[in-house]
């Protein structure tokens, strides 16, 4: 299942109409999908419904949708809203087909009647029709008080394709919103359902298949590919092969970790922690002489590997030989001695994942990530993505999508690029392959987190799966293990890094 900006979804419907299948078709099928919604939670017709309609094609959804129900015998009332005489023209078709049908249907509204006693009334249901995915400007001040209104009134709230006043790209409230219990939405999931105030709004989200064309998908460049439960669920085991009875560590793989002169230990040994927990054979980590006692002690499985001031790029080549995948970043100091370790790395033929540290020392001179000969793997949050990009951060959490596919195109990198909902990408063959990452909770905001991460992926390479498929299968690793672990709110509350990895798998 893909989510689609707002652009992307136009142009699919669009291409489908093209291929001859009238646009009230279309409308029939997402009104069916609303109405049988509603059927299924409220199967006893008696059940009283509010639906609210636009004046362009949502408000034809919404009309068409209040049509069926009253075909099926439900108690509905309609609230139209908007300049009647400018609707779009399946706005204008279906509130036609409703008169001739139901010509005692109760219709009141702007630019119809005045009865406003409809709003008064207690409904079971109120769907919202009124704006759709085109939206993009904010709302006037009668329709923020109008929507306001409506959020106050009790009735479980159905958004149809997207709730009024949300983008449907950016998922940023346009100054009012619909809040809905559930959002109904056609053919694929809208970007702005996971950013922003998106998740709030939308509440449950279900999408429903209407008949568009899929071949249309194959001309969309910004489509995400949406990891959800069920895609992990029924395909981890391309990640997670079985453990084989007959091996040993090394038939697990080595992880590496570089550890700088910081004292910020903390984040290499909640990597380190995780690397094991997530099935390599062995970690290594390579750190100060002086912290050798301390690591010893903290992660008794791993091999403390020491280097010294005045030999540790010649100590540093010996340790890359013994290893199968290096992570650099979690903990690493931005002083010299790490950017010469960092350069070390970035140009030899090793595999590798960076993080925190070693992506702002990047951001510093991209040239060394640029001219680089290591295959690599980067695993930025916002902030870091904004300094690599040289950007604030709230521009690049309004288009997040954009500045993940031209970075990762650009340097030809995967990546992901983590926060309440992570992007990734991934560089195949020269092609380039968009993810949304929705599971999680909240629960993963808190320290470590990043770093736990880090470890989880580069122990999945370790264990000699692909770079991209431990990339994007350590992301979706993480946050099932928050969504397992964080159950209630109480538990997403009180989460560590260190829950996180006690509960993986």
């Amino acid at each position: 299942m893909y989510a689609i900006t707002a652009k992307g979804m136009k142009y699919i419907d669009e291409y489908t109409i093209n291929q001859g299948v009238n646009s009230a078709v279309l409308m029939e099928n997402a009104a069916k999908g609303v109405v049988n919604t509603v059927k299924e939670i409220f199967p006893d017709v008696s059940t009283r419904i509010l639906v609210l309609a636009g004046t362009g094609n949502n408000g034809g959804d919404a009309l068409c949708t209040a049509r069926w129900l009253i075909h099926y015998g439900y108690d509905v009332k309609i609230y139209c809203l908007g300049d009647f005489g400018n609707s779009s023209l399946g706005c204008i078709s279906q509130l036609r087909i409703l008169r001739n049908m139901y010509p005692d249907a109760d219709i009141a509204g702007e630019g119809i009647n005045s009865n406003y006693d409809y709003l008064k009334i207690e409904y079971d249901v109120i769907i919202d029709g009124i704006f759709g995915i085109g939206l993009n400007r904010r709302l006037g001040d009668n329709y923020v008080k109008f929507i306001n209104f409506i959020n106050e009134k009790n009735g479980l709230k159905i958004a149809i394709d997207i709730p009024s006043g949300l983008n449907a790209t950016t998922g940023q409230k346009m100054n009012g919103a619909f809040k809905a219990d559930i959002t109904v939405t056609f053919s694929s999931y809208k970007t702005g359902m996971f950013f922003e105030d998106g998740k709030e709004y939308c509440g449950n989200i279900r999408v429903i298949d209407i008949g568009i064309d899929k071949k249309a998908y194959n001309n969309i460049n910004e489509k995400l590919f949406v990891c959800d439960e069920k895609f992990f669920d029924g395909s981890k085991d391309m990640a997670l092969e079985p453990r084989k009875e007959k091996s040993h560590k090394g038939t697990y793989g080595t992880v590496g970790i570089i550890i700088g002169d910081a004292g910020m230990m903390g984040a290499g040994i909640l990597a380190s922690k995780a690397a094991y927990r997530t099935g390599c054979g062995l970690v290594k980590i390579f750190c100060p002489a002086k912290y050798l006692g301390f690591l010893n002690v903290s992660v008794p499985e791993a091999i403390a590997v020491p280097y010294t001031d005045e030999n540790y790029i010649s100590e540093l080549a010996e340790f890359l030989e013994l290893v199968d995948v290096v992570l650099i970043g979690p903990g690493l100091s931005e002083d010299y001695s790490s950017i010469k370790i960092l350069k070390y790395i970035l140009h030899k033929n090793v595999n590798a994942v960076i993080d925190a540290g070693a992506l702002n020392l990047i951001a510093r001179d991209m040239r060394p990530f640029i001219n680089r000969k290591c295959k690599c793997v980067i695993t930025p949050h916002i902030g870091e993505m904004a300094r690599l990009c040289g950007e604030k951060t709230d521009v690049i959490l309004k288009n997040r999508i954009g500045f993940t596919k031209k970075f990762s195109e650009k340097y030809k990198v995967s990546m992901v690029l983590k926060s309440d909902v992570s992007i990734i990408s991934l560089l195949i063959n020269d092609e380039q392959l968009l993810f949304l990452n929705s599971m999680g909770n909240s629960g993963l905001a808190t320290a470590g987190s990043g770093d736990v991460l880090s470890g989880i992926i580069a122990s999945l390479i370790a264990q000699d799966n692909s770079m991209n498929n431990s990339l994007l299968y350590g992301t979706m690793i993480h946050a099932a293990t928050a969504i397992k672990y964080g159950n209630d709110d109480n538990s997403k509350r009180r989460m560590v890094a260190g829950d996180i990895i006690e509960n993986l798998f």
